[in-house]
């Protein structure tokens, strides 16, 4: 016995520096796992989600926000939560915009001044809107006695401070709107002057020597030249968020035909117990994947498969295939429609200037017109644009038809099958052939069932999806091609996408996106309606796109500049006294032409294009004066000023009220750029892509 203690007391020293390694370890993990600096220094991880201005989004408080959302708008559809993440982004955005212009203004809601939005003569339109429920209306006294129970509630007293909260957020998002509308203001001067200068007329002669008049071969361009006009010109191409080009290509989910026929048999097994229902509706409510409407239907309003079956209250229809579902439609009630419904056609012959000429036209053409003639008549001779190429079919018309009520009235009168006119309208003379007379209303009760992939087929789509990604690395191209797919080329996907097109919830494959560099395979990626493989085509980061992803698009541009400077150096100084001697010196590709009354407003020189330099240039002019050599967006140009017509300024009420008209424009545009102008001024970075927001 006493060995063995002597043992333990030999072990105790090794037993209690094991639990203090243990402890450290845990203390260690632990301060690790919840220091961010730590692990973005040691890691390369981080828990920021955006950066705004200065302040940081961390994780944890971004995800209560996702959160609380989801469990207030209590939604299980992944597009509706796509569209929650968006909406929450967007709400904390805009929040801390505005909090950090309205704290740099110390502009601010006193206790006072959101007492006052709650009780006032005046009460917020937001506090009218919470305080008024059903038949209840707003009063004062009523909303001053829930202020002052309040702290003795705790469950009223945290609603209220949410309340409060975002009640203060909007007063002081109006505060800073109206600072900005009340900036927005443009002088009466200014818009008389703005006003006479949009509606300047222009006439001038001009000397142009097109772009495309210079062969490629008289200017050589060298990829430095193409690097240069780049370099000069990287703000027009600056990105504010990383981008993402994607080939990629896509397994649908899709029913197999053992699904279809699956889904076919357990509607038609249904069928005996719908027609033995003894309550239609909660039958078909009980057993359909769609939800019901158990309401009276129009004629023309039913399926197809429907009309054509109808016969007796109590039959079962079915089952019919909707496209995505098979259906059952048992027939509850059929009652009299007080507006009957027609499906006819028509020749109309158009009024026009001379009724009595179109009206001896259609009388002509019905006493000639053979009713086995009558597509072809409509054709050639109706003046009804909607329906003349498809053989006069007007489809099933009731009283809220477009030719109007004394025309539906006539048709009470015509006989089913045979030709029937005139009946007039206001629009001309119809020649009418009544081919159904519908007078009854239907109510409905349907049972669909939605045809989904089996387990199985998910499986061999899955399968099939795996196999392609095991081969795309060698031969995407080949690989997709012998299995009967086509490859896809998204549009440049930002952080913040919700959609790439033909898949749903893809929120995975742009998380991956992101993650990942150029050429890189993704393996096969789920979504909600596809299984996905897919490689990236192009991985663009702020602050400029790359110049190997812009290079052919500004070659043209660099090659313009090239033959602008071959243009102006070949015309110089060259008899400048007069176009014609400007012309004869530079020789072939020169040519003069004339632009009459352009609007220094226009959006383009007649004769031209779209040449703004050319415009400003020449409303700066004096009469029969040269202008220097213009390089625009397509050739190069020399003005000499015709005419000159300029309009009076406007003065008075009526500059009073182009002022008010621009400056509230003006308001309405700061308003709505402030938010953008924002982000681009703090450079937001969005990093939500990282955390599958």
């Amino acid at each position: 016995m006493a060995g063995v203690i002597q043992k333990i007391r030999d072990k105790a020293g090794l037993a209690v520096l094991l639990i203090g390694v243990s402890l450290l370890l845990f203390i260690l993990t632990d301060l690790l796992q919840s220091n961010a600096f730590i692990q973005e220094t040691l890691f390369g991880r981080s828990d920021v989600v955006a950066h705004i201005g200065d302040e940081e989004v961390r994780y944890a408080s971004y995800n209560a926000l996702y959160e609380r959302a989801l469990r207030n708008q209590q939604v299980n559809d992944p597009l509706a939560e796509e569209q929650i993440k968006n909406a929450v982004w967007q709400q904390l955005l805009s929040d801390k915009l505005y909090e950090i212009e309205t704290q740099k203004l110390s502009i601010g809601v006193s206790p006072e001044e959101l007492y006052e939005m709650f009780v006032s003569d005046q009460p917020h339109p937001l506090v009218m809107q919470v305080f008024t429920q059903g038949d209840q209306v707003y009063d004062k006294n009523r909303v001053q006695q829930i202020l002052a129970q309040a702290p003795n509630n705790p469950e009223i007293a945290a609603q209220l401070r949410e309340f409060e909260d975002y009640l203060v957020q909007v007063r002081l998002r109006e505060k800073y709107d109206a600072l900005l509308k009340a900036a927005a203001y443009v002088p009466a001067p200014l818009v008389a002057y703005q006003n006479q200068l949009d509606n300047t007329n222009l006439s001038f002669a001009y000397l142009a020597v097109s772009y495309s008049a210079v062969a490629d071969s008289l200017v050589p361009l060298s990829e430095g030249d193409i690097r240069s006009y780049y370099n000069e010109h990287k703000e027009e191409h600056r990105l504010r968020e990383p981008e993402r080009i994607l080939r990629y290509a896509v397994v649908f989910k899709e029913p197999s035909a053992e699904d279809s026929a699956q889904t076919y048999r357990r509607v038609a097994e249904l069928k005996e117990l719908f027609q033995k229902a003894t309550d239609d509706s909660l039958f078909a409510a009980a057993n359909s994947d769609a939800p019901i409407n158990f309401s009276f239907v129009r004629w023309p309003d039913l399926p197809a498969e429907i009309r054509d079956s109808v016969k007796q209250a109590g039959q079962v229809i079915g089952p019919y295939f909707t496209g995505t579902a098979y259906a059952l439609a048992k027939v509850n009630a059929i009652v009299p429609d007080s507006q009957p419904v027609y499906r006819l056609r028509h020749i109309m012959i158009a009024k026009g200037l001379d009724s009595v000429a179109a009206r001896k036209r259609a009388d002509s053409l019905l006493r000639v017109l053979k009713p086995e003639k009558f597509a072809e008549a409509a054709n050639q001779f109706s003046d009804d644009w909607q329906s003349k190429f498809s053989s006069g079919e007007l489809g099933w018309y009731s009283a809220e038809g477009r030719f109007g009520k004394a025309f539906y009235e006539a048709l009470a009168k015509a006989p089913v099958g045979r030709l029937y006119g005139i009946i007039v309208s206001d629009q001309g003379y119809h020649i009418v052939e009544v081919q159904e007379k519908e007078a009854r209303r239907v109510r409905l009760a349907v049972i669909e069932k939605e045809i989904f992939p089996s387990s199985a087929t998910l499986s061999a789509l899955r399968q099939k999806a795996q196999q392609l990604a095991r081969q795309a690395q060698a031969n995407f191209d080949d690989a997709a091609q012998k299995m009967g797919i086509n490859l896809r080329i998204s549009p440049a996907i930002r952080p913040s996408a919700a959609t790439i097109p033909a898949l749903i919830g893809a929120r995975d494959l742009i998380q991956w996106a992101f993650a990942h560099k150029k050429g890189d395979f993704s393996g096969v990626i789920e979504t909600q309606n596809a299984f996905v493989i897919a490689q990236i085509l192009s991985a663009e980061e702020p602050p400029y796109r790359s110049w190997e992803s812009i290079r052919d698009q500004i070659e043209p541009k660099a090659r313009n500049q090239k033959k602008a400077q071959y243009i102006l150096q070949k015309l110089g100084n060259k008899g400048a006294a007069s176009l014609e001697a400007m012309r004869e010196a530079y020789g072939p590709g020169a040519y003069i032409s004339r632009a009459e009354g352009a609007l220094y407003s226009g959006v383009a020189v007649p004769g031209i294009g779209v040449e703004p330099k050319v415009l400003g240039t020449a409303a700066g002019l004096s009469p029969n004066t040269l202008s220097t050599p213009i390089e625009g967006n397509n050739g190069i140009y020399v003005l000499q000023l015709s005419e000159k017509k300029v309009p009076e300024l406007i003065t008075g009420a009526t500059a009073r009220s182009f002022s008010a008209s621009q400056s509230s424009v003006q308001a309405n545009l700061f308003s709505g750029r402030f938010i953008e102008a924002q982000k681009e001024r703090l450079e937001v970075e969005d990093y939500r892509y990282k955390f599958g927001f």
